[in-house]
């Protein structure tokens, strides 16, 4: 069974010479992003970039992501979700519970708080138990949600371990209404991301309707890529690939995992969010083309989703 993380860090992975980590706020410090640290965080203006400098930097210490280093703990991405506003925050207020699985520092529930849901029904899950503190650091914002709503679990760890581990003990199966995973399924190669998909379906609940939503790299030609230095080898040197998706990919991914649980799944998936999808989405919904080529290629495309169990 692999593990999210089948090493120790990379060799070099922390030097602040790479690409992805930024040394300067530009666009990623964004006026949603200002308006919640302000407002829900209390943080001033005077101090705000060095408040960010210095929690991304403990970040970076304690797992180099590129994500970490572009600073997209600043990003909410569920609220750029379409159905964000008209769907899934109307459940939040009237009592549903929400899983987010790859939380990072856990800013997708601040926005949620802060749009109006309830802290007491969100819950948060990583790999590094350190992201909890660390995450309250950022959002100072202890009196608002609670402790023991996040949960340090690796969705990967062998059978017994992830049975025994806190998202099955603590929340447990068929708990969660809504699971969101933002740029986390991109994470791994096509047989890990059935094996977490499984996995999110035995903490779905059972009721019709609930679902799983988020947004990540995806592609024209689905299929697996290899990753770049320092990322590029796994334990025993094994290359380590990526399974970038298109929507039918995506499709087949959870229609496997719905078999292999035996839940009845309603796939939607789409890239770029054409204008069809979006008709419940914010505003603020971002269709830029992200044009980093040392993490994409010309055919890559952000990939909008979500399965719905009826």
């Amino acid at each position: 069974m692999a593990k999210m993380l089948d090493g120790p860090v990379p060799h070099g992975a922390r030097s602040v010479s790479w690409p992805w980590y930024h040394h300067v706020l530009t666009s990623e410090l964004t006026p949603d992003a200002k308006k919640l640290l302000v407002s829900y965080s209390g943080v001033s203006p005077a101090e705000m970039e060095a408040h960010i400098y210095s929690v991304r930097d403990k970040a970076w210490g304690i797992f180099p992501w590129p994500c970490v280093g572009e600073f997209w703990f600043l990003s909410f991405g569920l609220a750029k979700h379409p159905l964000y506003k008209n769907m899934v925050l109307p459940r939040l207020k009237a009592g549903h519970t929400l899983l987010d699985i790859g939380a990072c520092l856990g800013q997708d529930l601040r926005k949620c708080i802060f749009d109006g849901a309830p802290a007491t029904n969100l819950y948060a899950s990583d790999l590094f138990p350190e992201y909890e503190e660390l995450a309250y650091d950022l959002w100072r914002d202890q009196d608002q949600l609670p402790s023991g709503h996040f949960f340090a679990d690796d969705i990967l760890a062998d059978d017994a371990s992830f049975t025994s581990g806190p998202l099955m003990t603590h929340l447990g199966p068929a708990s969660v209404d809504i699971v969101t995973i933002t740029m986390f399924l991109h994470l791994f190669n096509y047989e890990n991301q059935l094996q977490v998909a499984t996995r999110i379906l035995r903490l779905l609940s059972h009721r019709p309707g609930s679902m799983i939503l988020g947004s990540q790299a995806g592609s024209i030609d689905c299929g697996e890529h290899a990753l770049k230095p320092p990322f590029h080898r796994g334990e025993a040197g094994v290359k380590r690939t990526v399974f970038r998706h298109n929507p039918e990919s995506f499709e087949r991914l959870w229609r496997e995992a719905g078999q292999a649980t035996g839940v009845p799944l309603q796939v939607s998936a789409v890239l770029q969010a054409p204008t069809d999808f979006l008709a419940a989405a914010d505003s603020s919904f971002d269709l830029a083309f992200k044009k980093r080529r040392y993490l994409t290629r010309s055919e890559t495309r952000r990939l909008y989703f979500s399965v719905m169990r009826t």
